[in-house]
């Protein structure tokens, strides 16, 4: 079982660097490789919404840099792993880059989903999605802004399983280590 990290950390910050290792720490223990991938060391430009994945390279971006290497390996994935400081809620600028690029392992057709419209499987099968977002307060609002982010991501991204976690900056090793195995059993990442 093969799970990369995206660690979406803006240059100069380092404190996701060691939940990502607990996270690689418990994950191998459950039999799981893993890579990580720092995205700020990345060469990936934004969308540009050509939509040229869709319609004359499918499944491709027209750009070509690194990014096109990161969804491929998404994509060949059994499991995903978003880390990013959280951002009033959201992703950091640098995954909010490699999430853009993804629209090519979707169809550009539509399909209803639980009485919405969202595009249609470019696969067969897509990788679980566990998205880990950290914050240096304590905020409800955040933390409730960051789970219905990753539920409605998941509409759009068909992972067989999702989950989405808020940490702490600073939070003692010993607590994250424990909410992580809690994770790895509760989506079942331990068979």
């Amino acid at each position: 079982m093969y799970a990369i990290i995206l660690n979406g950390s803006l240059k100069h910050q380092h404190h996701l660097i060691p939940i990502q290792k607990i996270l690689e720490e418990e994950l191998g223990s459950a039999g799981w490789s893993t890579e990580p991938i720092l995205l700020n060391e990345v060469e990936a430009r934004s969308c540009i919404g050509c939509f040229k994945c869709w319609d004359t390279t499918p499944g491709l971006c027209i750009q070509k840099d690194e990014a096109q290497d990161v969804v491929r390996k998404i994509i060949q994935s059994d499991l995903v792993i978003f880390m990013t400081p959280l951002t009033f809620g959201g992703y950091s600028s640098e995954l909010k880059k490699i999430i853009e690029r993804m629209l090519g392992l979707l169809q550009p057709g539509m399909t209803i989903i639980k009485g919405e419209t969202h595009h249609l499987k470019r696969y067969e099968c897509y990788p679980s999605l566990l998205a880990i977002g950290v914050t240096k307060n304590q905020d409800d609002d955040e933390k409730q802004i960051f789970n219905t982010l990753i539920e409605r991501h998941s509409f759009n991204f068909y992972p067989p399983k999702h989950r989405a976690e808020v940490f702490l900056a600073g939070e003692e090793e010993w607590k994250i280590r424990e909410e992580i195995k809690q994770i790895i059993v509760e989506m079942e990442l331990n068979k």
